[in-house]
């Protein structure tokens, strides 16, 4: 097992520890339930495309999150229907602990194919691809697919570093993108100057940040509305399905489109599990996936757009992308870009820029 020990901290260490724990406690429950699916010893990965074969898919999110419908939609349904039924896909949506237990269950074996973000991986394995994930980076879609072919696919890019790992990097799908939220207008990157900025304990977005001008200062999640309320921090960045979620309009007047940071998913693979498929399955399953993409980008995208009308008749004032100087934030970040680029990440930050 190969990690980037730069990219852990002692905790995340001692949390990999209680989730293969916690894990291994649940496989052992599970022989007494009516799944005998939910590891490897209960599954038949045979190579024999004749016989019946268990899929175990795991996601974060829960059940209700527009991207596991989207996933059950566009890649669950179609694989067993595609397969004639000797596919069958058991979804753990939300069930299996955060983010690092999916991570060390895919690792292990315990689950065949994950959902999880360029960010999440990075953290875990390889913090030199970082900039997949950080803020002012990837314009769009069309730009995230043409890095991922260039840095992240290859074998000498991000995937051979997770073969290293057991874990086989798939193709993408848009999630989301992130906004500012505030109780002002944000256009350009004089409107955020000295102010406040909550953000997720990421040096990288951290340094991108603090050069364009804000007052980066740091609070846990769950204390994130009771900070905007109470005035410790002014301002906040995310989703706009997040600003919902935990009623953020309540204490925040203006969600500002500033797209700075697009949001992806891959489909993760574990490497034995691929190995131990026939050539028509590992074909049929990839396919089905690469098909999924699209559609569940584009799924997601009409979900995001309806979020934003439902922001709307909260009170909320959303400033669209069109009416957001992008580009001025991206020059006003561009010094601690260039700094990452030079003393951190795997690619020149202009080579990248230049992909979109």
């Amino acid at each position: 097992m190969v990690r980037d020990q730069t990219a852990q901290s002692r905790r995340s260490l001692l949390k990999k520890s209680g989730a293969a724990l916690s894990i291994g406690i649940a496989g052992l429950a599970g022989c007494t339930g009516n799944n005998d699916s939910n590891n490897n010893n209960g599954k038949s990965n045979s190579k024999s495309d004749g016989e019946k074969l268990t899929i175990t898919f795991a996601t974060t999110q829960p059940p209700e999150n527009v991207s596991v419908k989207a996933a059950k939609k566009h890649f669950i349904k179609p694989l067993e229907k595609k397969s004639d039924g000797r596919i069958s896909v058991d979804l753990k949506a939300g069930s299996l602990g955060g983010t690092e237990d999916n991570l060390d269950a895919l690792e292990s074996g315990t689950v065949d194919i994950l959902h999880e973000s360029p960010t999440a991986l990075a953290q875990r394995w390889a913090s030199k691809y970082s900039f997949a994930g950080d803020p002012f980076v990837i314009k769009d879609m069309d730009h995230y697919r043409a890095v991922t072919d260039k840095y992240l696919k290859p074998d000498d890019g991000l995937n051979g570093i997770l073969k290293k790992n057991g874990v086989q990097l798939g193709d993408a799908f848009y999630v989301g993108n992130r906004g500012f939220t505030s109780n002002s207008t944000v256009k350009t990157p004089k409107d955020v100057q000295g102010m406040k900025l909550r953000l997720p304990q990421y040096d990288t977005w951290t340094k991108v940040w603090g050069e364009i001008g804000a007052d980066v200062t740091p609070v846990a999640y769950d204390e994130l509305y009771s900070a905007l309320q109470t005035g410790v921090v002014d301002a906040s960045e995310g989703p706009i399905s997040q600003f919902l979620s935990v009623s953020l309009y309540e204490v925040q007047s203006h969600f500002s489109v500033t797209n700075h940071l697009l949001g992806t998913k891959h489909f993760l693979y574990n490497q034995e599990f691929m190995k131990g498929l026939s050539d028509d399955n590992r074909d049929l399953v990839t396919s089905t996936a690469s098909d999924a993409v699209e559609k569940m980008t584009d799924q997601i995208k009409s979900n995001e757009s309806s979020l934003y009308e439902e922001a709307k008749q909260k009170g909320t004032t959303v400033v669209p992308a069109d009416k957001v100087d992008r580009e001025a934030f991206v020059n006003a970040g561009m010094p601690a870009l260039k700094q990452l680029s030079k003393n951190k990440w795997a690619v020149n930050i202009n080579d990248v820029l230049n992909l979109a």
